[in-house]
């Protein structure tokens, strides 16, 4: 069953491809999220990205929330991870990470594969102020012996730009997310986990903050490595 509610989060977003030694190198601080509902800005989004939340939260399979972080960076150089996570795979590669790939397909479109037959495309479908919400729409493998589930999810990221107490500039933020997935089977593996289920895409957005932020700070402290980071190919 974890397997399952796992493979639901892991492959929307490629949660768990950082290594254990990225996710303890920041001065990460985190602390308890208050239980809010999910916290959609329904005034801004437009037709298409209103439908889209709408749907999923009609019917969600899991909802849960990620903590809040607070981490030294540059503002401009987190931005332009969220907008290329393709690149940011190539950096923490070459950090040493193993990561599982992710290909571009089209602009502001990403997707993740991989070997067992899962295939999740995601894009943005708003930004604003302070505000982010991708869409992936797709089919996870959660296991060998499980077939391919249908899925729809939203990652609503929040962040905001400030200064630690010695004047530093830092940003804090935190993720939303909303699964549905039309398998009976798998929504009813999820019902039966209870608060499991939602436990487990808590930790899945935990990592998935990770990474960016622990990039952006390591970035930060080492402005110098930027280049040989994420150099393209050739």
């Amino acid at each position: 069953m974890n397997r399952l509610v796992v493979g639901l989060i892991c492959g929307l977003w490629c949660l768990g491809v950082i290594c254990a030694e990225a996710a303890g190198d920041g001065p990460f601080s985190k602390k308890a999220d208050p239980v809010q509902p999910i916290g959609i800005p329904w005034e801004n989004l437009d037709e298409r990205a209103a439908a889209l939340a709408k749907q999923l939260m009609e019917k969600p399979t899991v909802l849960a929330r990620g903590p809040v972080d607070t981490f030294a960076c540059s503002p401009d150089q987190y931005y332009w991870l969220l907008d290329n996570p393709d690149r940011a795979v190539a950096a923490w590669r070459r950090l040493g990470a193993k990561c599982v790939s992710i290909q571009k397909r089209g602009p502001g479109r990403f997707g993740y594969t991989d070997e067992s037959g899962s295939d999740v495309t995601w894009e943005i479908i708003h930004q604003g102020r302070g505000v982010r919400i991708w869409f992936a729409e797709g089919k996870v493998k959660a296991s060998a012996v499980l077939p391919l589930v249908p899925v729809k999810a939203m990652v609503i990221l929040r962040h905001a730009e400030g200064k630690s107490a010695e004047g530093s500039v830092v940003m804090k933020h935190h993720t939303e997310l909303i699964i549905h997935t039309d398998s009976k089977a798998a929504a009813a593996v999820t019902k039966l986990m209870g608060q499991s289920a939602s436990k487990l895409a808590e930790q899945g957005l935990g990592q998935l903050q990770i990474f960016f932020s622990a990039l952006s700070c390591y970035l930060d402290r080492y402005p110098e490595r930027a280049e040989a980071l994420f150099k393209l190919d050739k």
